[in-house]
């Protein structure tokens, strides 16, 4: 077991890719979240006040 997670020296470099690849994943998730909220409070804002006389 340790031998494939070392990956014949090359072990870090290969698990911290793998590692900062998650990361970017999990940051872009939030960021599309962050932008859709934000673009559906827009949008209700506008309704709202197309609403209004």
């Amino acid at each position: 077991m340790s031998q494939w997670l070392s990956m014949g020296g090359h072990g870090f470099f290969i698990w911290s890719s793998y590692g900062m690849l998650a990361l970017a994943l999990v940051i872009e998730i939030m960021v599309l979240r962050r932008s859709r909220r934000s673009a559906s409070d827009r949008v209700r804002a506008m309704r709202a006040d197309a609403k209004q006389p």
